[in-house]
């Protein structure tokens, strides 16, 4: 079985160093190749990882990639995606690292069987700020549809890091991550989520998480985080519509809590926009309040979660802007 880590690099040369020796410090000692996707960056970040590469002596195959222009996050993890020869694929970002014995540890598993993708535990470091945990315990093991519902309560976390993808599977569904957005991973798990038959579960750090000043996670754009979330939106109605999921009450309610919660990040954060993102959401939305009220059945909290859709857009946002202030 062959690994392959694929390490996006752009404007890092703090960070990158330690991210690299991660890599060479791995106790996995079968195949593992790295490839590094140059998205051409203004700093040195290349040329310290030339520099190290120079010196490096190991087994792991360490290859570079060359945008010919800066083309974005999603662009460099789809290059090294086309590009990998292994059985399974491992996204690295490159202000981050790994420790010693993740890889070892996250193969493991598939010693004796193989699983549409395999998932770590994390460590944030550098800030305060919550984010979700993997639930799952170590060695727990889904199949079918409770991939799906585990996602839905958010028993294992949306970033596409630190998880192991069978290529085969991403290959064989088409699966790439949507280029010239941010908050790309909202899309990426949920089709995963939405098409992965098989799961395992490491419940042991195994990536070192760090939040920095400046990066994408930090900074605060508006304008185009509403413009994307839109874009993500109507990317999730078109993809339960072309694979027929449209009646699974997971990806309906996946599709609903993801925009409740980015409306009301959007109303608390920058009330300027939400009465046009709000406007842009209904036009993008293909559901409707007669769809909504049969997958929600009885729940009572799930209706009320919906009703703005059954109201005109100005009533709907007074609506909206009521519930947001109990929620």
């Amino acid at each position: 079985m062959k690994i392959s880590i694929v390490i996006p690099v752009y404007n890092v040369a703090p960070y990158i160093e330690d991210c690299l020796q991660s890599v060479m410090n791995q106790t996995w000692q079968s195949d593992l190749e790295c490839i590094l996707v140059d998205d051409c960056g203004t700093d040195d970040s290349m040329q310290l990882i030339e520099q190290r590469l120079q010196t490096y002596v190991g087994k792991i195959d360490f290859r570079i990639i060359h945008h010919q222009q800066n083309r974005g996050l999603s662009a460099a993890r789809n290059s090294g995606i086309d590009a990998v020869t292994g059985d399974y694929v491992y996204f690295l970002d490159s202000d981050d690292e790994i420790t010693p014995d993740c890889i070892e540890r996250l193969t493991k598993p598939l010693q004796d069987k193989d699983y549409d993708f395999v998932v770590g535990g994390y460590q944030i470091i550098g800030s305060q700020i919550q984010m979700d945990p993997l639930r799952l315990k170590d060695g727990v093991a889904l199949t079918d549809n409770e991939v799906l519902k585990a996602y839905r309560v958010k028993d294992w976390y949306l970033m596409s890091v630190n998880k192991l993808y069978q290529v085969s599977f991403l290959n064989r569904h088409h699966l790439r991550f949507l280029e010239g957005i941010i908050h790309e991973d909202e899309l990426w798990s949920f089709q995963i989520a939405c098409l992965a038959k098989s799961l395992y579960a490491v419940g042991h750090v195994t990536y070192l998480y760090k939040i920095r000043e400046g990066s994408i996670t930090v900074r605060k754009n508006y304008e185009r985080s509403c413009s994307c979330i839109n874009r993500i939106l109507k990317e999730m109605c078109d993809f339960s519509r072309q694979h027929q999921l449209e009646q699974n009450q997971d990806v309906h309610n996946l599709i609903q809590n993801f925009q409740m919660i980015t409306l009301n990040s959007i109303h608390a954060e920058a009330p300027s926009l939400f009465r046009t993102f709000y406007a842009e959401q209904r036009r993008v939305m293909t559901t409707t309040w007669r769809k909504c009220s049969q997958l929600d059945g009885g729940d009572f909290r799930k209706q009320l979660r919906d009703l703005h859709l059954l109201l005109p857009v100005p009533l709907a946002m007074t609506y909206l802007k009521l519930l947001f202030h109990f929620m």
